[in-house]
Parts: structure tokens; C-alpha cells; sequence
């Protein structure tokens, strides 16, 4: 595993601590000035940084420059999109003139990302985060440690995906811009967009773009608040213990991308921050997930209790209540946008070259409509593992939640869906998706029993619960493939059924679990990395490959701990993390040789780094996950 992690005040020791650091030759100030390219013409996804003011979210690179952001919301159109093009996107730069190397990390315990440039003449820092006070502000404070340097600064918004331009004006000593909508930016610290500074030891440049009005006055003072925002959020974070530093530096910094990918204001957790990084290099997989699915919002609810931390599974159903009576009904699909808007129409933005010519550029996200069984077990295990950790009853609201989603799982779990990786083929009769639902009826009768409720169907919950398993086992596993299959009768495998006993569907002794983990260990990997499945064998609707899928490998790591294999399970577990780029972070899949592919943090896989770190080091008894029992209700 490589190391990550903390630069802080002792900048010269933290930079001889490093083992890389990235070299760039010397570039002219324009639309791609100091930009790291690849032989393809492109960053990598690893070049990037994360920021976050639970509200929007950045991303850096390593030269300095804001490649992404989207205001005011995750899911708001973006006002750099330099990451989907690099000519188009727009971006905002921060890079010596010269030749440079770099070294970075997040500020202790925070969001807050220091970028530090060493170069011939001397040595400077950039400190980088998303205000979390009441301006939504990008602010950039650059602190000149030694020698003298002179660097680059451009600040070139493109709104809307690119679709626009900024026309700056001076107004009262900031340059004001128009977005549109009444919208506009503010820009502080600069005399005009792009402007070459030269900045020598002891001396700062206080550099802010504002979202509707100016950003804090006082750099360093902001700088002191939003650290503390982010102090005081991890300071009772539990971390597994017997692990090593690595692996505890990878919980926290895990936790913290979390965090970060929740909206404020409504408790709602998006995906990913980002749209269109693609699942292949010049492939078509190419997805928005800047939205809040409920399944994927259920395993961070899971991550964040491992840690400790439980008000933000408490916001997140608040939300769904909230939704719940503004559409006046608890029937809902399986994902919203962050306010709670159920409109999430899809489409093409061709006009953008793509991430490293990767097309179609896609907003929105027409998996919005689809039929996804699993998402009723999701929903209910979640609010039993809540109950499970409280002395209180279930309110008569999450009472409701629960009878809804073990009815609706009762009346569907004959039906094909499109299952958990939305397909865009034919509707399946998913194992997993079954499996679910069982959980749903069981988590279902369990809280009835725990909380004395007498308006319980429990006979015909217990009798649907029964008749689902039977029909899993009888349909669900292939005694020739020797493993629980993707579909009823599809001969395929599916890494989702690595999850299958810690459900508690099936015992983690049962030798068809046993089996299925083998094979898919077997026959469902590249280079030691797991597929979801193999998409030249499943209608999933879209042409060409992917990577392997980051959460999926750490889902074998843990079945293989479950089955009784710990040194495999640790070995995994471990080569997984050291595919994390030097700032701890990991998107959605993997090239068979580790290259990040997909959108970018990714909550599946920051979820999935919590769950095998506990799983394989243990915890603090007082924040130890639930263990899902597979005794019947």
C-alpha cells in the first residue's frame, strides 16, 4: 500500500516524508497551461483532488487546476467542466510558470486540500476548499514558503456544461460575472482573470470565486472555520482497532469523502460528484450519478454507523418522510434528485469532447423510472439496523415506511426487474433482487416483534418471506456452475451474490455460499480484480466492456473473510487500497491493471473500504457494525 495523506504546518517535513511527487515541465499561461497529460491527451481520474461543502462539490488537480464544479448543488449544471473537456469544459488554474514539482495532501482531518509546488526559485502552497459557512465560495489562499515564485492564474468559467461564457466586469473591486438565471460570480483577489503573479517567502495571495455575492473577506479566517467544520465532524469518529496506520488513515479519509457527499439542506447523499467519467477509456458507459439513489444512500448509512456516526442516517429518512408528503405518497422510485425532485430526465451533451474523447457526455439519468426489487430490503434494513442500535421505538412514520416496502416486496418479488446495475436490456429475475425482498419481509417481521406491533400482517409476511427462499434456492443456484447465478436460469455469475450471507439470506458456512465465492474468485476476475459480471454475457443494453468494479473486489474480500480465508481476505483488501491515488480516494472501477476508471469519489467504494476494515480488524464494541443474523424472524 503506498502512503497518503497530511501535509500540514510542517510542510518541510511532510514533503520529505513522501515517497512520489509529480515532475511538469514548463508551460505558457493559457486554456491548458502546466496541464499533466497523458499520451491520450487527457488527466487521469487519479489526478484529482476532492472538495466539498455538503452542498457542491470540486475537483483539483495536481497542477492546480479546478476542473469540475457544479453550483449551487451537486446536481446543478457545472461551471467548470475542464475534466469532460479541455477546451470546452472551462477551468480555474493555479500553476507556476516554470518547471514544478508536487507534492499534496488534505490538511488534518478535513476536506481541505494543500497543493505545494516546489520549483527552482522556491517553494508555495495552495490551500483549496469549499466555504462551509453560508457563502457558497471555491477559495484558493496561496502562501509563498521559500525563494520566490511566479505563477499562472486563470479563472475561465464556462456555465452550463460549457453551453456558455463569463463576460467580466469590474464592479466596487471584484470582477462580477453573469451565469444566468440572475445568476452570477464573483470573483475576488484578481485585477483581471488571468494574471501572472510573482510572490516571495512570507507573502500571501487571498484568491476566491463567489456563487451570487463575494466570498469571506478574510481568507485565513474562513480557512480557520472550515477546518473546524470539519475537526469537529471527525473528532468522534471510531476507527477499527488492531489496524494499521494505513488502513486507519483510509477509514477516516473514507468517512470524510462521505461527509462530503452529503447535501446539507435536505440530508440527501449523492453518489458520486460527478457525471460521465467513463467505465472505459472512449467507451459509451459514460453515467450521471451527481443524484441520491435510495439503495446506494442505504449502504453509506451503513459505512457511517461503523464509524460512529448515526445523525446522518437519521437526516437521510427525515428526507424520504419529507418526499413522502410532498408527492403524498410513500410509493417511491429509486433515486431523486438532492432537493427531492423526482424528475431526472437524461441527455446527450455532444457538444463536449468527453473525458479523453469518452462519448456520449450524458446529464440526468433515465434509470430514474426503472423497476428495482432490491431497493424495498435495502430500505428496511437500513431502518432495522438504526432500531437495533436504539432504545426507542420506531415512530409511527417509520412504522408506515416499513409495512410500505415489505407490502410492495410481498406484491413484486415474482416480477423481472432491472436490478441492482440497471440494465438497460430486458428485465431479469434477478437473485439478488429476490433475495432482497426476502430481506425486506424479514426485517419487516423483525421489527414487528420488537417493537410489539399488533397491526402486523405477520403470517402472511412470514409465509411470503418462506416462499421467497424456497424459491431462490430451487431457481436461484446452479449446481453445474456450482454458484448462485445472475439470473433465474442465465448460467452466469454475479459478484452482488458475494453479499448474499452477510444479508443473511444464506449461512456463511452453507457450502452453495462457499462455492459461489470460489467461483466467482474463479471465473469472475481480471488480474485478481472483480467484474460485476461479464458484460459479453448479459443483455445489459450498451456495446464494448468496462472495468472491473472497485466495490465488487471488496465484496470478495470480505466473503472471503466470511468463508473462513483472512489472509486472502487481508491480501485483497490491501492491494485494493494501494490502487487509491496519494490523496486516499477511488472512483467507481478499475482497469485490470489499477488505473481509476468511473465517476469519481465514489460512495460504493469508500462504503465498501469501512466495511473490509472493520470486517478484517475489528472495532470498538460500542460502534461494532450489526451483524445481520440468519435466523428467521
Amino acid at each position: 500500500m503506498r502512503r497518503f495523506e497530511l501535509i500540514g504546518g510542517d510542510t518541510e517535513g511532510a514533503l520529505a516524508d513522501r515517497a512520489e511527487s509529480t515532475r511538469y515541465a514548463p508551460s505558457a499561461l493559457g486554456p491548458s497551461a502546466g496541464r499533466a497529460r497523458r499520451a491520450d491527451g487527457g488527466a487521469s481520474i487519479a489526478e484529482y483532488g476532492f472538495l466539498s461543502d455538503c452542498r457542491s462539490a470540486a475537483l483539483v488537480g495536481r497542477d492546480g487546476s479546478v476542473d469540475w464544479l457544479c453550483w449551487p448543488r451537486f446536481d446543478s449544471p457545472s461551471v467548470f467542466a475542464g475534466i469532460l473537456d479541455e477546451e470546452r469544459g472551462g477551468r480555474f488554474s493555479i500553476t507556476p510558470t516554470g518547471s514544478f514539482s508536487v507534492e499534496r495532501g488534505y490538511a488534518p482531518r478535513t476536506n481541505v486540500l494543500q497543493t505545494t509546488f516546489r520549483t527552482r526559485s522556491g517553494l508555495v502552497r495552495v490551500n483549496d476548499w469549499l466555504d462551509t459557512g453560508e457563502r457558497q465560495t471555491l477559495c484558493r489562499l496561496i502562501e509563498c514558503l521559500e525563494g520566490e515564485v511566479e505563477l499562472a492564474i486563470m479563472c475561465d468559467p464556462r456555465p452550463d456544461y460549457g453551453r456558455a461564457g463569463v463576460v467580466w466586469e469590474q464592479r466596487c473591486g471584484y470582477l462580477v460575472g453573469a451565469v444566468g438565471d440572475g445568476e452570477r460570480l464573483v470573483l475576488d483577489g484578481l485585477e483581471a482573470a488571468q494574471e501572472t503573479v510573482r510572490l516571495v517567502a512570507g507573502e500571501c495571495r487571498q484568491v476566491s470565486l463567489g456563487w451570487g455575492r463575494p466570498g469571506p473577506s478574510d481568507l485565513c479566517s474562513a480557512l480557520k472555520q472550515t477546518t473546524r467544520f470539519w475537526h469537529e465532524w471527525a473528532a468522534d469518529l471510531v476507527l477499527p482497532q488492531g489496524a494499521d496506520e494505513e488502513v486507519t488513515a483510509s477509514v477516516e479519509r473514507s468517512a470524510l469523502t462521505l461527509k462530503g457527499l452529503q447535501y446539507r439542506p435536505s440530508g440527501a447523499f449523492v453518489a458520486a460528484p460527478t457525471t460521465s467519467l467513463p467505465e472505459r477509456v472512449g467507451g459509451c458507459r459514460n453515467w450521471d450519478y451527481r443524484y441520491s439513489w435510495l439503495r446506494d444512500s442505504t449502504f453509506v448509512m451503513y459505512a457511517l454507523r461503523a464509524v460512529g456516526k448515526t445523525e446522518e442516517a437519521e437526516a437521510w429518512l427525515d428526507w424520504l418522510e419529507s418526499i413522502a408528503v410532498e408527492q403524498g405518497s410513500r410509493e417511491y422510485q429509486i433515486m431523486y434528485r438532492v432537493d427531492g425532485s423526482p424528475e431526472i430526465p437524461e441527455a446527450e451533451l455532444w457538444h463536449l469532447a468527453g473525458h479523453r474523447g469518452s462519448v456520449p457526455v450524458r446529464v440526468g439519468n433515465g434509470a430514474a423510472g426503472q423497476r428495482q426489487l432490491d431497493v424495498h430490503g435495502a430500505v428496511a434494513d437500513a431502518i432495522w439496523l438504526g432500531r437495533v442500535r436504539s432504545r426507542t421505538r420506531l415512530s409511527a412514520h417509520r412504522w408506515a415506511l416499513v409495512r410500505q416496502v415489505a407490502e410492495r416486496a410481498m406484491a413484486d418479488w415474482r416480477r423481472p426487474d432491472d436490478g441492482i446495475w440497471e440494465v438497460r436490456g430486458a428485465a431479469q429475475h434477478f437473485v439478488y433482487s429476490k433475495a432482497m425482498c426476502w430481506v425486506a419481509l424479514d426485517r419487516a417481521l423483525r421489527l414487528a416483534r420488537i417493537d410489539g406491533r399488533s397491526d402486523a400482517p405477520v403470517e402472511a409476511w412470514r409465509a411470503a418471506r418462506d416462499e421467497i427462499k424456497a424459491d431462490v434456492l430451487a431457481h436461484g443456484y446452479d449446481p453445474h456452475l456450482g454458484a448462485f447465478t445472475q439470473a433465474y436460469g442465465s448460467g452466469t455469475l454475479d459478484a452482488v451474490n458475494l453479499l448474499l450471507a452477510q444479508i443473511g439470506f444464506i449461512s456463511r458456512r452453507d457450502p452453495r455460499f462457499i462455492s459461489t465465492v470460489r467461483a466467482i474468485q474463479r471465473d469472475l476476475t481480471r488480474n485478481g480484480l472483480v467484474d460485476r459480471y461479464r458484460s459479453d454475457r448479459t443483455d445489459d443494453g450498451f456495446p464494448g466492456g468496462e472495468g472491473t468494479f472497485t466495490i465488487c473486489t471488496l465484496w470478495l474480500s470480505l466473503a472471503l473473510a466470511q468463508i473462513g480465508a483472512p489472509d486472502e481476505a487481508q491480501d485483497l483488501f490491501e492491494r485494493t487500497l494501494g490502487y487509491a491515488n496519494d490523496l486516499g480516494l477511488l472512483s467507481e472501477e478499475l482497469t485490470p491493471d489499477g488505473e481509476q476508471l468511473g465517476n469519481f469519489p465514489q460512495a460504493f467504494t469508500h462504503i465498501a473500504i469501512i466495511a473490509c476494515a472493520f470486517a478484517l480488524h475489528g472495532s470498538r464494541r460500542a460502534a461494532r457494525p450489526v451483524q445481520v443474523a440468519a435466523l428467521a424472524a
